[in-house]
C-alpha cells in the first residue's frame, strides 16, 4: 500500500518542479471511487486539485439530463483553478470514470502559490490561455462544420494527445461513441456510422477501448479540406520517425 505522502511527492514531477515543491507540504490526498463527484456545477467551493492518479470526466448537463462532455483529466491535469481565482461558482461537475488519487489544495494557498513568482504565474497563464484556444476552437467547430467534421477534429485531436509515430497513433482508454458525441454536441449512431466509413478507409480501427488511427496524415487533410488552417489542424506536428 502506498502511502500518503509518497503520492503527494508526485506533484513535483507532475507539476513545474518548484511549484509542485511548494505546494506539496499545503496538499492533502483525496481518493475516490468510480462514479464519485470531486466538485459539482454552480458548487460554492474554491479548493484545486491535481490528478496524481486515475481519470475524471468534466461535464456539464442541460434542463433534460442532455450531457455535454468538456475533457477528460488524466495524471498532472490540474482543475478547479477558475473558482480559486475570481471566487465564483464551479463552472462545470468533474466526476471520477474509475479508482482516483487526487491532490487537493486551498484556493488560498494556491494564488499565493501560483501567482507569487513570475515563473509560476507565467506557467499558470500559458496553461489558461490554451485552455481558452481549445474553447475557441471548439466553438468554431461547433458552428461551422458538420459532424462528421467535428467528429474528424476530435480524432486528430485525441491522436495528437496520445502522440504520433511512424504516422499512427494509438489512444488508448478512448472515449466510447456516446462520449464522443456528448463532446462534439451530437448522437452515438453518428458517430458510429462515422467510424465505420473510416474503418472501412483504413483511416482509424477500434477495437473495444483501443483506438488506432492508421493514417494521421490523411485524417489531417480531411480536417485541413473542411476547416481550413485553424484549430486542431493548424496545430498538426509532423509524425516523428
Amino acid at each position: 500500500m502506498v502511502k500518503p505522502n509518497s503520492q503527494l511527492q508526485a506533484l513535483s514531477k507532475l507539476l513545474p518542479e518548484t511549484l509542485g515543491a511548494e505546494l506539496e507540504p499545503h496538499a492533502r490526498l483525496v481518493t475516490l471511487r468510480s462514479g464519485q463527484i470531486v466538485i459539482g456545477h454552480q458548487d460554492r467551493t474554491t479548493d484545486v486539485f491535481v490528478v496524481l492518479e486515475g481519470t475524471l470526466r468534466v461535464e456539464l448537463y442541460s434542463l433534460n439530463g442532455r450531457e455535454i462532455s468538456l475533457a477528460d483529466l488524466g495524471p498532472g491535469e490540474l482543475f478547479g483553478e477558475f473558482a480559486a481565482i475570481d471566487e465564483q461558482p464551479r463552472s462545470a461537475t468533474v466526476t471520477a470514470t474509475g479508482a482516483c488519487a487526487l491532490a487537493c489544495i486551498s484556493a488560498e494557498t494556491f494564488r499565493r502559490v501560483a501567482l507569487g513568482t513570475p515563473v509560476h504565474a507565467d506557467w499558470l497563464a500559458r496553461r489558461l490561455v490554451g485552455r481558452i484556444r481549445l474553447q475557441t476552437e471548439r466553438i468554431f467547430e461547433l458552428n461551422a462544420l458538420a459532424v462528421r467534421s467535428r467528429l474528424h477534429c476530435e480524432l486528430l485531436r485525441l491522436s495528437l494527445d496520445a502522440g504520433v509515430a511512424n504516422n499512427e497513433a494509438i489512444v488508448t482508454s478512448a472515449p466510447t461513441h456516446a462520449q464522443l458525441a456528448a463532446r462534439i454536441g451530437t448522437h452515438r449512431e453518428a458517430v458510429t456510422r462515422e467510424l465505420q466509413y473510416l474503418q472501412k478507409a483504413g483511416i482509424a480501427v477500434q477495437q473495444g477501448r483501443e483506438l488506432r488511427i492508421n493514417d494521421v496524415n490523411e485524417l489531417a487533410e480531411i480536417v485541413r479540406a473542411a476547416a481550413g488552417d485553424v484549430g486542431v489542424a493548424h496545430r498538426m506536428a509532423q509524425p516523428s520517425e
